[in-house]
């Protein structure tokens, strides 16, 4: 027997509406819409923003020299990197910056709106699609390390997608020592912004503010017959020197 209207509560009302709503959002079109508006979004934030850059000369070295870096960053400051390496792709034209992304919806989002705006999103962070397994790849893997052999950048959120929040939980270490790639802790600020109330106070940068983009003055390298313990103290050095990257580039929009 059915249900009449009267009868059916309002929580299966709201579950059948998130549903819906979260299948028009993920269909193609709709997603490439949103990915549009993001970008134009990002490039209105960049452009209306009065910029500082601290040490990106070590990303123009990297370039010139196509020295494999693996330049890290928070969650919470993903937004607006992707414009941190801007300059240095338009001088050096085989100069690449790659990134990693889910495949499941989310990640999808991200790694569109990375393309757009000149970088190579790898789509490994999950396999099969599948949003409960987590972890990369082989598949991807091996994309990273032919594109750090051929002298790209890799950028990595290492306490995404869910936390805990500013700390190293992914395989960062290890594809640093594999890869003999380097670890470049960087960070922006921006004076004005909308910060979300979720587990990283992500921020969303507001035009006609300052940017400050804050890159560490020297990269950190693993040994490739380095121990756990070595491993572990790399992480952590890699963690301080991030978080000091997002300070300074905090202060300098004051």
């Amino acid at each position: 027997m059915k249900k009449k209207w009267r009868d059916v509560e309002w929580y299966d009302i709201k579950t059948k509406f998130k549903q819906l709503t979260r299948k028009i959002a993920y269909s193609f079109l709709v997603r490439e819409l949103i990915c549009s508006i993001i970008s134009i979004y990002m490039k209105l934030v960049y452009a209306s923003s009065k910029k500082i850059f601290v040490n990106r000369e070590i990303i123009f070295e990297a370039a010139r020299n196509k020295t494999p870096l693996i330049i890290t960053f928070w969650h919470n400051r993903l937004m607006m990197v992707p414009f941190a390496t801007r300059e240095p792709k338009k001088l050096f034209s085989k100069y690449n910056v790659m990134t990693l992304a889910s495949r499941h919806g989310d990640g999808y989002f991200v790694g569109r709106i990375m393309e757009r705006l000149g970088l190579i999103s790898i789509y490994g962070s999950s396999q099969g699609g599948r949003k409960s397994s987590r972890g990369i790849d082989l598949k991807s893997f091996r994309k990273i390390f032919d594109g750090l052999k051929n002298g790209y950048s890799l950028g990595l959120t290492p306490d995404g997608p869910r936390g805990p929040n500013q700390k190293i939980n992914g395989e960062i270490v290890n594809i640093a020592r594999i890869s003999g790639a380097g670890i470049l802790a960087m960070s922006y600020s921006c004076s004005r912004f909308k910060q979300l109330n979720t587990w990283d106070k992500f921020q969303i940068p507001l035009p006609f503010g300052t940017l400050c983009f804050y890159f560490d003055s020297k990269p950190l390298y693993v040994a490739k017959n380095a121990s756990a313990q070595e491993v572990e103290m790399i992480k952590i050095a890699a963690e301080k020197r991030m978080n000091f990257a997002q300070e300074e580039s905090l202060k300098l929009t004051k």
